[in-house]
Order: C-alpha cells, then sequence, then structure tokens
C-alpha cells in the first residue's frame, strides 16, 4: 500500500490527473515464510569454531533476517531459498569469506577397489607407453570385412568365431573386431597420408569373438595393441645413417613397460604375417606379435618394416606391481666371464634365456648376448650351425669373491648348459 500510494503521487505530480477513491487489488498477500532454527552446534562444528554466535547473529541480520534468541531466525519474504539450517550456515560461511575458515580432512581412508586398481594400472601402462615415444589411438569398434587380413588376435580365428552386425550401416563397419591391430593399421595410413614418416601408435581397447565357433556365449575381452615402424632415433640426433626400427626395439618397449620383466618371443606362423609368434612371460603366453607383409606396408605407404603386437590386458595388469622393493647399490664389486656356444641354427635365444631362467645360482646376476655368428657357406663353421656369445655376470653380496668362488660357479652354469641345450663351447 505505501508503494502503491507514492507511484500515484508521482503520476499526479508529474502528469497530473485525478485519483481513484477506490483501492483495488488483486491476488493475496504472501504469506509469512517460516522461520528457520539455527543448529548452532552444527554452524560452529562446520565453521571450526572460528566465528562466534554473536557475529554469525550480525551478518545474518545484515542480510536482511530478525531474531530475539540468535537461534530462531524469521525469513525476509525475498529470500525463498532459505529453508533450512544448512542455509543459514552457507549464507553465514559465505559472508564470513571461506579464506577464514582453517582447512581439515573431513573425510576417512577407504580401500582402493579392485576396479580403481585396474584403472589405475593401466594408465601407468599407457604414461609409460607415451614417454616411450607412442602416442595413444582411439578407433571404432567395427571392421570391414578386407580388414580381417590384418588382424592379430591372441589366439587364431576359426570358423564361427566373427561377430557380425545383422544390418550394418555400411560395409565398413560390418563386424565387431577379433583385434585392435586393423584399427592401428587405419590410424598409421592416415598418418602416412599427412606426411608421418615414424610409426609408434598404441590402443587399449575391446574385442569381440565367439566362443567355440558360436556354439557359446560371446567373449569380450580387453587388450593393449601397439604399433611401430621407421627410423629409430630423430634425425637431429644423428649424424650417420639412422637405423630402422626393428623388432627387438618392439621387444625392448613391452619389456620396459612390464617393469623391465624378462620376456620371449617365440616364433608361430600365422597366415598374412612374414614373422609372427607368441610373447611369453615365465614361460606363459600374454600376447602375440608380427611384422606384416612387405606388400602390406607398401600398400598403406610405407617402405619400412611395421611392426605389430597385441597383449592380454587382464594378464599385463595382473603381473605390474604397485609397490616395489628398494634394494641398495652393490658394495663389493662383481666380475665377469664369457661364454661362445655352438649351437643349432633351429635353437633360438628364446631357448636359451630359458635354460638360464631355470638356473638358480645367487652368484649369476647378469647375463648379456654381445655376439653372433653364421657361415652359410660352411667354411667356418658348420652351415647348419650357429655360434652365440654371452657375457655373465658374478657379484656376492657378502663380501668381495675370490677367483675360486667365480670359478667354481662358472663351471656350474657351463654344466647347466649342456645339460640343457644341444651345446658346445668353442
Amino acid at each position: 500500500m505505501p508503494a502503491s500510494a507514492l507511484a500515484a503521487a508521482l503520476i499526479l505530480e508529474i502528469a497530473g490527473g485525478e485519483v481513484s477513491p477506490r483501492t483495488v487489488t488483486a491476488g493475496h498477500i504472501p504469506k509469512e515464510l517460516p522461520s528457520v532454527k539455527l543448529d548452532v552446534d552444527r554452524m560452529l562444528q562446520l565453521m571450526d569454531n572460528s566465528i562466534s554466535l554473536e557475529d554469525a547473529g550480525t551478518i545474518l541480520s545484515r542480510l536482511g533476517l530478525s531474531s530475539s534468541d540468535l537461534e530462531t531466525w524469521k525469513i525476509p519474504s525475498w529470500r525463498g531459498d532459505l529453508e533450512r539450517s544448512a542455509d543459514l550456515v552457507e549464507e553465514i560461511a559465505r559472508t564470513h569469506g571461506l579464506d577464514n575458515i582453517p582447512s581439515r580432512t573431513g573425510g576417512t581412508a577407504v580401500d582402493e577397489s579392485k576396479i580403481d586398481l585396474e584403472y589405475d594400472r593401466l594408465l601407468d601402462f599407457k604414461k609409460n607407453l607415451v614417454a616411450l615415444g607412442f602416442h595413444e589411438s582411439q578407433t571404432i569398434k567395427l571392421i570391414a570385412e578386407n580388414q580381417l587380413r590384418d588382424c592379430l588376435p591372441l589366439r587364431p580365428l576359426q570358423d564361427g568365431d566373427l561377430v557380425k552386425v545383422a544390418r550394418p550401416l555400411s560395409e565398413d563397419h560390418a563386424i565387431l573386431r577379433p583385434s585392435l591391430t586393423p584399427g592401428l593399421l587405419a590410424t598409421a595410413e592416415n598418418n602416412l597420408r599427412q606426411g608421418a614418416k615414424n610409426l609408434r601408435f598404441f590402443e587399449a581397447g575391446r574385442q569381440f569373438r565367439n566362443v567355440g565357433g558360436g556354439k557359446a556365449t560371446d567373449l569380450e575381452a580387453d587388450s593393449i595393441a601397439l604399433l611401430l615402424g621407421g627410423e629409430a632415433s630423430p634425425l637431429s640426433w644423428t649424424r650417420d645413417e639412422n637405423r630402422q626400427l626393428d623388432l627387438y626395439d618392439l621387444k625392448a618397449a613391452i619389456q620396459a613397460t612390464l617393469g623391465n620383466r624378462s620376456i620371449q618371443f617365440t616364433t608361430r606362423a600365422r597366415e598374412g604375417f612374414l614373422l609372427s609368434g607368441d610373447i611369453q612371460l615365465s614361460g606363459k603366453p600374454i600376447g602375440t606379435f608380427a611384422q606384416i607383409m612387405p606388400s602390406r606396408a607398401r600398400e598403406i605407404g610405407f617402405k619400412a618394416p611395421i611392426y605389430l603386437a597385441e597383449l592380454d590386458q587382464k594378464k599385463v595388469l595382473g603381473i605390474k606391481q604397485d609397490m616395489f622393493q628398494i634394494e641398495p647399490l652393490p658394495q663389493f664389486p662383481g666380475s665377469s666371464r664369457d661364454i661362445a656356444m655352438e649351437l643349432p641354427i633351429t635353437t633360438s635365444n628364446a631357448e636359451i634365456e630359458k635354460a638360464l631362467g631355470k638356473h638358480n645360482d645367487p652368484l649369476l646376476v647378469s647375463a648379456i648376448c654381445f655376439d653372433q655368428f653364421h657361415d652359410p657357406s660352411g667354411k667356418k663353421m658348420p652351415a647348419d650351425k650357429r655360434s652365440i656369445a654371452y657375457s655373465f655376470g658374478y657379484r656376492s653380496h657378502v663380501g668381495t669373491m675370490k677367483q675360486k668362488e667365480i670359478d667354481t660357479a662358472h663351471d656350474k652354469l657351463r654344466a647347466h648348459l649342456e645339460k640343457s641345450l644341444p651345446v658346445t663351447f668353442r
């Protein structure tokens, strides 16, 4: 009513006219908002006693609220958002200043769930690959039928294994991918069109297949795929001719992401690939590797070899360590001995590493292959033989080893190799 009377008086003063003797009202006067009781103890707890009740009351009064006992507050008509004690505390904290409230830990620590642990391990795995120069790729889960030639599944495909889309939107999206490698090769091809010279890509995702040739339920599994090819180092790092990335670079990258655990590459033929095999850790398969055909590399516009690998994500993340035991630096000097072994040319290095892994000698701390020789002509050594030289390191954590201790340990190693491999020493 006072506002209406003032408005009428201003109209008469400025524009003239007459005021009606009747006052007409529309609607109803808003009901008075209910009072809100301030939980004083909770307010002091949330504010960590950084403000007194009197100062809190002053803040609320300045905001238009009124109270007779500083606990029950009458809410003005323009503050309909204040409905509970927490709303009053929020206004007090906002006006008082959050910087004036001491910080403290309000939550309690909980155990890490299995899902969180797997996520953190996968993220660490990706970070390690990025640190090695790889770029993450994310491709669609549907592939074309002609991309099946690029598949490098953990288990070879059989009739009925493919999961086909009943009504695909296009021929390029007709099959749920049984492997991640087709997407990586498509990514490589796109990058080559943009002028890329080196290829280092990886992808972590899900692949699909039927179990038992389609007779059982569908199987979804997560895997991690890698692709690399091109020059080993940036052009600015080398003065002489740069070497091309090879299979050992792929093995080194995988081994580095697994915490430098020793892995073995065992050959196994796969149709459509020049070189292929299984990746093993302690004799158990964890993935596959392959080199694509040179004709396929030229088809996507690349002249250098391209290498692929696909790892079982569950197995790989299951062996990653979340805690590491720090070992002190050696306090005593070590010694090394070299062995040149003559082996059948069909003997793989993985067999030698497997034999060395079964030799439990605390003094043997390292084994490094540093040379190999093969004479196809058969003049210097039989053509069906190969000479492989290893350097073995010995060290004791108790004290400096004596010559006799080193010789004894080395003789035990030679005897173990003669027993485990078809070897003769040169």
